[in-house]
């Protein structure tokens, strides 16, 4: 059902608008126009002040702040923590988030020293590893140091040049391990007295020499000690590591649970700043336009008035002509026909003087399903595994199709005493009687055939003829006369082939012929210059429509042979266990099909053969201004 919505306009003065705001974000109860839309409306949109901006613009950067914070544990959690409520005010999140990132920017920089450091050490930690056993015995002699240059492999004569010139420096006193630390680098390791070193690494430097230098932590270390010490502080870091993830965990699981309670309090206080844009003013008020359902506009006004001011007016409004396609969509059902209704919402949300179809699929969707599966027991089985699976899943279409389902499960057991069917033919061996046909005997399958049709025929003429009365309802020519057309042509079918079967009178052919004849006519006249050829089509195009219910016979039918194929599983097969094992995988078989197939096909007929004949649909859902609520995730 479409509730009733009533268009409203509150007046008050500026200094009240905070508050109103605030008390509408509350409610929940009514959606906000944007003044800048309405045609009719001519006043100023709302500006914010500059403190406003400001804080605004505060609020944002918290809620950037908790998202990274968010991300980040993301990152930490294999599973997301179970969410905390927090009703805490602005500024107390701000200190939390701004406490929470100051932490993590610290831990993160010492983080990125650590890997950098450990970058750096491995490079000389795998130098070392190669230059350590190859230094002569001279290199361990107290009054000696070492010293490293770095060439591209392609400097060998550079390197040559080096050596000699080092030699010459020291008198001698050198002595020079090559070693390669690269695809295309050497490493020049010299020994050499300490007090030549400066005097080298001087000459060095001038010849623009890149030179291999340790931390200067480990300059004063032979290479050995020095390779011992970083193999040593690699460790460290190591551990250091480990100790700045401990504290991220720690962080993320004090902190990670009451994210998306702040981010909730930040996201509601930016939509009323959002708001204020849709709200339009004067020199000293503000207006308010909007919609409310009919039933909550006193609800509205008391409560505006205790919270807020006496001197604040709420006034209902007409509706004008432009408006009336755009006022907004609210559909209340009971609970028993919301998943239809979900159903309907996935076809298209109704206009608001439109139809809402949720209560009549309630009613042909589930008969529909019986008439294809109907079987006493498949019917049993179907509204235990429905009703079993219900449990576990609440929410979404695929708790919807199963509620569908165990409706549909309840037709079937009625059909199924209709056709005396329980686990296909098994129903008169234990006393089950068709009432209405057995569909498993040959003579019946023209009967049923008969029977689909007339429910195909019953259901098309009632899409008509609510068509006909929407398409007068809005003043619609073009509709009036397709679907009136459709209707009269139609009639005149029936009557045609009430004749020709025997169970009408010859008088009616000629009114039938007529009818006929005037619903073609009709049905063109709708599509203008071209409905000479289009007429013609169309009603063909619905004698389809009709026939397309015989997808309810032709899956019936296959459900019954299927299950007796099962039964007689039992008798073709001499060994007992291996008839029975077979026999239940066929039937487990076909009611996976009944499930499935008859649920897709009895939902087609509603959306394809029904809806069209006069349901439009319309894309304005009602969407008042509420405030976002935490969805607490579970364990």
């Amino acid at each position: 059902m479409i509730s009733k919505m009533s268009r409203i306009e509150i007046i008050g003065l500026k200094a009240s608008l905070p508050d109103t705001v605030r008390e509408l974000h509350d409610m929940g109860i009514m959606q906000i126009d944007d003044i800048r839309n309405l045609s009719n409306v001519y006043m100023q949109p709302f500006n914010l002040t500059y403190e406003m901006i400001q804080k605004r613009e505060s609020i944002d950067l918290i809620n950037a702040k908790i998202n990274g914070l968010e991300e980040l544990f993301k990152k930490i959690f294999i599973s997301p923590p179970k969410d905390v409520v927090d009703s805490s005010s602005i500024k107390i999140i701000a200190e939390k988030v701004e406490q929470i990132a100051t932490i993590v920017q610290q831990l993160t920089r010492h983080k990125e020293s650590l890997q950098d450091d450990l970058v750096s050490l491995s490079k000389y930690r795998e130098i070392l590893k190669i230059m350590v056993p190859l230094l002569p015995e001279s290199a361990k002699k107290s009054g000696n140091a070492t010293i490293g240059a770095l060439l591209h492999s392609t400097q060998t004569r550079s390197m040559n040049m080096l050596i000699n010139q080092l030699r010459t420096m020291t008198q001698g006193k050198f002595e020079m391990v090559n070693v390669k630390v690269g695809e295309s680098t050497n490493a020049l390791i010299g020994v050499l007295p300490r007090d030549l070193v400066i005097s080298v690494e001087n000459y060095l430097e001038r010849e623009k020499i890149t030179q291999l230098v340790l931390p200067e932590e480990y300059t004063s270390l032979s290479s050995a000690e020095a390779q011992e010490k970083i193999e040593k502080q690699i460790e460290n870091d190591h551990k250091e590591l480990d100790n700045v993830d401990d504290r991220y965990r720690e962080l993320a699981s004090t902190w990670a649970p009451y994210l998306h309670a702040w981010q909730m309090t930040c996201l509601n206080v930016l939509d009323e700043f959002e708001i204020y844009s849709r709200l339009g003013e004067t020199e000293h008020t503000f207006t308010v336009y909007g919609w409310v359902p009919v039933g909550e506009v006193q609800n509205l006004k008391n409560h505006l008035h205790q919270k807020v001011s006496r001197d604040i007016l709420l006034n209902q409004l007409d509706v004008p002509k432009e408006l009336r396609d755009k006022v907004p969509v609210l559909m209340e059902n009971p609970k028993i026909l919301k998943p239809f209704e979900n159903l309907t919402k996935m076809r298209a949300i109704p206009a608001y003087f439109d139809i809402d179809p949720s209560r009549l699929m309630a009613i042909f969707m589930p008969i529909f399903f019986g008439m294809m599966v109907g079987d006493v027991g498949y019917g049993v089985i179907l509204f235990a595994l429905a009703a079993l699976l219900s449990r576990k899943v609440t929410k979404g279409i695929f708790a919807d199709l199963l509620r569908t389902i165990t409706y549909g499960s309840i037709w079937t057991v009625f059909f199924g005493f209709m056709f005396g069917e329980f686990m296909g033919t098994l129903g008169s061996s234990i006393g089950i009687k068709p009432i209405l046909l057995d569909r498993s005997e040959p003579g019946s399958t023209m009967k049923l055939l008969y029977m689909v049709i007339g429910v195909g025929v019953f259901h098309v003429v009632l899409g008509l003829m609510l068509g006909v009365w929407n398409a007068i309802k809005h003043h619609n020519r073009t509709h009036t006369l397709e679907r009136g057309g459709m209707l009269v042509g139609l009639s005149g079918l029936l009557l045609l082939v009430g004749k020709m079967i025997d169970i009408l009178p010859v008088v009616v052919s000629i009114p039938g012929y007529v009818l006929l004849g005037a619903g073609i006519v009709l049905l063109g006249a709708s599509y203008g210059k071209t409905g000479v050829i289009l007429g013609p089509i169309e009603f063909v195009g619905l004698l389809g429509n009709i026939l397309s219910y015989l997808r309810i016979a032709a899956l019936g039918l296959a459900s019954v042979f299927l299950a007796k194929v099962a039964n007689d599983m039992l008798g073709m097969v001499g060994n007992v266990v291996i008839g029975i094992v077979a026999a239940g995988l066929i039937h487990s078989l076909n009611i996976i099909m009944g499930a499935f197939s008859p649920t897709i096909q009895s939902l087609r007929l509603q959306y394809v053969e029904f809806f069209r004949k006069f349901y439009e649909g319309g894309n304005n859902p009602f969407s008042p201004f509420r405030k976002r609520v935490l969805v607490e995730t579970e364990e």
